[in-house]
């Protein structure tokens, strides 16, 4: 026992393991289930520019490469913007975190931004679909929909070269 479960009279280990929530059940691997999630991915999330007072979208093709629950998702090199998420799946859901440094000679002139993403797994396993939270320019709070469908399960160099490119 801790300091703190002493102080107050508990033992962490038998509550956690009577509420069933202690560590000793692993979380169930979806790849048992689902199959690799690794691939090739159309990434799509929508966005409201306040600046330019529109509803707008940005596509990237994305590497995704799934270890037990984890996947790591990153752009083709020939991206107009750099964007990763690092995101773990329980089940059908997937929840992580995202990044994009924007096009330097952009609109947005290289910035950064990132947040959080929750989607969810269809039965194919052929498309997560959810959404995305984050801070804007002026600080505020943004969200808007996220899609990833995938577009081809290989993720060999012949697979990275003929998605390499921004998507139509």
């Amino acid at each position: 026992m801790n300091s703190a479960d002493v102080d107050l009279g508990m033992d962490r280990d038998r509550a956690l393991a009577e509420a069933g929530l202690n560590t000793s059940r692993p979380l169930p691997d979806p790849a048992a289930r689902y199959g690799s999630l690794s691939g090739i991915w159309l990434s799509v999330y929508e966005y409201y520019s306040s600046s330019r007072d529109q509803q707008l979208a940005s596509k990237h093709h994305v590497m995704v490469l799934q270890r037990g629950a984890h996947l790591m998702a990153r752009s083709l090199p020939a991206s107009s913007s750099q964007m990763s998420m690092e995101m773990n799946v329980n089940g059908q859901v997937v929840t992580g975190t995202w990044t994009e440094e924007t096009e330097a000679g952009g609109y947005y002139r290289g910035a950064v931004y990132h947040g959080g993403i929750e989607m969810l797994l269809d039965p194919t396993a052929h498309k997560m679909t959810g959404a995305w939270v984050g801070y804007g320019k002026d600080l505020a709070v943004n969200t808007g929909a996220w899609t990833l469908t995938l577009v081809d399960a290989d993720v060999g160099e012949a697979a990275v070269s003929r998605w390499n490119r921004v998507p139509e």
